[in-house]
């Protein structure tokens, strides 16, 4: 299952890097390759390398925890059977009109905010693998950061299209199915929905609607195997059996209590993000969590109408380039984050401060670790990931 990891090199060619923020222009960080791969600029849509892994430490297994606590929450389930199906992670738009109409943040297991499109601005991308909130929007388009997300937590990816190049390997290269709105839904009224007709905010999705496209894919994989689709991802993703295999990847380490290694008190968490968007969470005691703002305005989920609360705050910091991929009308070049390999870490849990280092590969969702690679434990409930380029592009007080 899953073989197409073993020919990310082989793929297209090499995306070309022109110099990216905090990156020296002399010296780029070197794309997760096992072979150079040639530069080439051309007018056609830029061809990409998918992320590879680079071989880890891994830490000692720590002890299983209970089969039916959430693997990225660490809370109890009624229904353990959920723990066995793959994280839907849904692309959300994140530019200043679109978060006052976020919708279903708050039932997420895990929310990833990273830097796009030129180094101006964030998108999130929300994992649902326990909760199936009815509405989760504003839907967007793919980022290339997916694509690592998406391999290491063995998940399936809903969007709202995307570039040229990056459309073309989510759905001809790639080892996970992606669904895609305007491919697989253009009328919006099968597996996503739209709402108002402002661009940036009409499209909605449900993980609902996503688990039922991919029975609808895989009941057509059933009735004619050559399909194209079923040939190109889907046959590798269930092995042949045109059936969604168990889930099964590595869990979050959680603990009620904090460990007793912080490096001391963290009540404001301040990231800078460009474009105006940086974010500030603030810790409240009672309720147990981190309050989040953006842009100096409190952030909500009108699901609930409820503040947007996270349990834990985690900061990795990752190497980010500038791509040759054309991202919109404008010419705006899209981001690529190394989240596979190792880096520096911030862990942000009951208004304290855990420093380490995190490491990920392509079968391994991120490893947040501490003094002697031990894992930092988080607080069972959500967590937000919150991706910088270096860590002094946060402060905490």
């Amino acid at each position: 299952m899953h073989a197409r990891r073993s020919v990310f090199v082989a793929m297209a060619a090499a995306i070309f890097f022109v110099s990216g923020c905090g990156a020296s222009a002399s010296s780029p960080t070197a794309t997760p390759t096992k072979t150079p791969a040639a530069v080439v600029e051309q007018d056609t849509p830029a061809p990409v390398i998918l992320p590879t892994s680079t071989p880890t430490a891994v830490p000692a297994t720590p002890t299983p925890a209970p089969s039916n606590l959430s693997p990225f929450t660490g809370l109890p389930v009624t229904d353990p059977s959920v723990l066995k199906r793959h994280p839907i992670f849904i692309c959300v738009n994140n530019d200043a009109f679109s978060r006052t109409q976020h919708y279903g943040l708050s039932q997420a297991d895990l929310v990833y905010e990273y830097i796009v499109d030129g180094f101006s601005l964030t998108r999130l991308t929300a994992m649902y693998q326990v909760n199936s909130p009815e509405r989760v929007g504003p839907v967007r388009s793919a980022r290339y950061p997916n694509l690592w997300m998406l391999y290491m937590y063995d998940g399936v990816l809903a969007c709202s299209g995307g570039s040229d190049a990056i459309r073309y390997l989510l759905k001809n290269e790639v080892g996970f199915p992606y669904l895609d709105a305007d491919i697989d839904d253009p009328s919006n009224n099968v597996y996503f929905f739209s709402i108002g007709s402002d661009y940036r905010t009409r499209m909605q999705a449900s993980p609902d609607g996503v688990r039922r496209w991919i029975a609808d894919q895989l009941g057509k994989c059933q009735a004619n195997p050559a399909l194209t689709y079923c040939q190109t991802v889907l046959n590798n993703w269930t092995g042949g059996t045109w059936v969604e295999s168990p889930w099964d990847r590595a869990p979050f380490n959680f603990s009620e209590q904090p460990a007793g290694t912080a490096a001391g008190p963290a009540n404001v968490i301040n990231i800078v993000y460009p474009g105006g968007n940086n974010v500030e969470w603030r810790y409240d005691p009672v309720k147990a969590g981190y309050i989040r703002f953006q842009g100096g305005q409190q952030q909500f989920d009108l699901l609930n109408n409820q503040p947007i609360v996270s349990s834990n705050v985690i900061v990795p910091a990752a190497a980010h380039e500038l791509t040759n991929i054309v991202e919109d009308s404008l010419g705006t070049k899209g981001v690529n984050i190394q989240l596979y390999g190792f880096g520096d870490l911030r862990v942000f849990r009951d208004g304290q401060v855990f420093e380490g280092t995190w490491r990920a590969d392509d079968r391994t969702p991120p490893r947040w670790l501490g003094a002697g690679e031990a894992p930092i434990p988080l607080k069972p409930g959500q967590s937000w990931v919150e991706v910088v380029q270096k860590i002094p592009d946060m402060s905490y007080q």
